[in-house]
C-alpha cells in the first residue's frame, strides 16, 4: 500500500486518502463488493441524491489496489462523460471529415452518407499536431442518443464503433492522461490480433510468453491466477507496430458462456504490461462469477453474433479451436529504467508518432484536491476489439 507503482504519483494509501476525499467532497456515497481471493474484481458503486442513477467501477488485483482501482473507475464512469460533453463543440461536418487524421476513417466514411452539415467534436489541441476536431460519437457512445440540437449527423450505421476508450481518472492531468493513451494503445494492439487471427485467419504464428521468462514479481501474479481460476493461463505478445508492450492473458481450461475472455494490459514496462493483463483476467472471470447479470451479457452478445459465424468466432477468441493458428515462444523484456510522469506521457506519445498513429490528448477537469479526467484520441485506432460487445462491426483496417 505504501509503494508507488509504474504510471503513479502516490502510494495506494495517498491515492486512496485522494479519491475517499474527493467523493466526500461531492456528498457521493459508495458501496464495494469484492469477488475472489487472492486476485479479486473488486466492484465500486456510486450513489448520491443528485444522480439519475448509480454508476460502478471495477478494479483488479489484489485486495488493495482492486479496492482502489474501483473507486477511480467508478469516479470516471460517473463524471467523465459530463465534462466531455460540456467540452464538445458543433463543427461543420466538411471541415472534420477533411481533416489529414480523419482522411480514412471508416465510421466517418459511413457518416458521410447521409450528408450532414454539422456533428459534435472534441477539440485537441497539442503542441506536436494541428489541433484535432475529433467526432465525439467515437468516444461517447451515449452522444447519439444525446445529441444536441444543431447536429443533424445520421449516427445510425456508425454508431456500432463507438466505445468509451480513452477516458481515464488519476491524480493530476499527467496520470490520467497516461492511462487514457496506455488504453488506446491497448484496445488497437487487441483489436488488430482479434481481426489477424479470427477474421482474416492470419498465418502469423502467435506469440506466446514463456513463464520461465517471467520475473519474480510477475510469477507470482501468474501462479497466483492460475490457483484461483483452477486453469493454466497463457500470456501472449499481441504488441502492434507501436513500439509499447501490449499483453493478453487467456484461460487454457475455461471461458465465460462460451467466450474466451482476454485480460489486457499496455505499458512502457513489460513486466507491468503482463501483470495488468493477468489482473484483468482474474477480473473477468470473478466477476462474472459472482455476478449473475455479467454472464449474461456474454450469452447476450453470443446470441446477437450467431447470424455471423465470422464475427461470432472473433467473440469467442478461442485459439485452441481455430485452424492453421501457430505459436511460437518468446520471453518477457526487462524492463526500461523508471521514467518520470511526465517522460512516461511524452514516451508513448512518441512511440505512436514513430508508428505513423499520432494520439492526442487533453484535459478534461481537475478538481481543486487533484483528481483528475483526461481524454485520448488515436484516429487510426483499430477498432474492432469492440466485436467483444456483441457489435456488428469490421476491421477498420487491413
Amino acid at each position: 500500500m505504501q509503494c508507488i507503482v509504474p504510471e503513479r504519483s502516490l502510494s495506494l494509501v495517498e491515492a486512496e486518502a485522494k479519491i475517499d476525499a474527493q467523493l466526500r467532497e461531492n456528498a457521493v456515497r459508495i458501496n464495494l463488493d469484492r469477488f475472489g481471493t487472492p486476485l479479486s474484481s473488486t466492484v465500486a458503486t456510486l450513489d448520491s441524491e443528485v444522480f439519475n442513477e448509480s454508476c460502478r467501477g471495477c478494479g483488479k488485483g489484489y485486495e488493495d489496489e482492486a479496492r482502489v482501482g474501483a473507486k477511480f473507475e467508478a469516479y470516471e464512469h460517473q463524471y467523465s462523460l459530463e465534462y466531455f460533453r460540456a467540452a464538445c463543440k458543433l463543427m461543420p461536418f466538411q471541415k472534420v471529415a477533411t481533416q489529414p487524421a480523419l482522411a480514412e476513417i471508416l465510421p466517418v466514411r459511413i457518416l458521410a452518407r447521409s450528408n450532414p452539415t454539422q456533428l459534435g467534436t472534441i477539440q485537441f489541441y497539442d503542441d506536436e499536431f494541428l489541433p484535432l476536431h475529433y467526432p465525439a460519437f467515437l468516444i461517447d457512445y451515449n452522444y447519439p442518443s444525446n445529441k444536441p440540437t444543431g447536429d443533424d449527423a445520421d449516427y445510425h450505421s456508425s454508431k456500432r464503433y463507438s466505445c468509451g476508450t480513452g477516458l481515464a481518472a488519476g491524480v493530476g492531468y499527467i496520470e490520467a492522461a497516461i492511462h487514457a493513451v496506455s488504453e488506446v494503445i491497448e484496445r488497437h494492439s487487441v483489436g488488430r490480433f482479434i481481426a489477424q487471427h479470427f477474421f482474416y485467419s492470419s498465418e502469423q504464428a502467435v506469440r506466446v510468453v514463456s513463464p520461465d521468462s517471467l520475473p519474480d514479481d510477475v510469477a507470482q501474479v501468474f501462479h497466483d491466477a492460475e490457483s484461483c481460476l483452477h486453469s493454466k493461463i497463457q500470456l501472449i505478445d499481441v504488441t502492434s507496430t507501436i513500439d509499447c508492450p501490449v499483453y493478453i492473458a487467456r484461460c487454457q481450461e475455461r471461458n465465460i458462456a462460451g467466450v474466451h475472455v482476454m485480460g489486457a494490459g499496455c505499458s512502457i514496462y513489460s513486466s507491468h504490461a503482463a501483470t495488468r493483463a493477468i489482473k484483468e483476467l482474474a477480473q473477468q472471470h470473478h466477476i462474472a462469477e459472482g455476478v449473475d447479470w455479467v454472464r449474461d451479457e456474454w450469452r447476450r452478445h453470443m446470441l446477437h453474433l450467431s447470424p455471423i459465424p465470422r464475427l461470432q468466432q472473433c467473440l469467442v477468441a478461442d485459439l485452441d479451436s481455430q485452424q492453421g493458428i501457430t505459436m511460437t515462444e518468446v520471453s518477457l523484456p526487462a524492463d526500461p529504467p523508471i521514467l518520470l510522469l511526465d517522460a512516461q506521457l511524452d514516451l508513448l506519445k512518441n512511440r505512436c508518432k514513430a508508428a505513423g498513429l499520432p494520439i492526442w490528448s487533453k484535459e478534461l477537469h481537475t478538481t481543486e484536491l487533484g483528481i483528475s479526467l483526461a481524454c485520448a484520441a488515436m484516429p487510426n485506432m483499430e477498432r474492432f476489439s469492440i466485436v467483444s460487445l456483441g457489435n456488428y462491426v469490421v476491421p477498420t483496417y487491413n
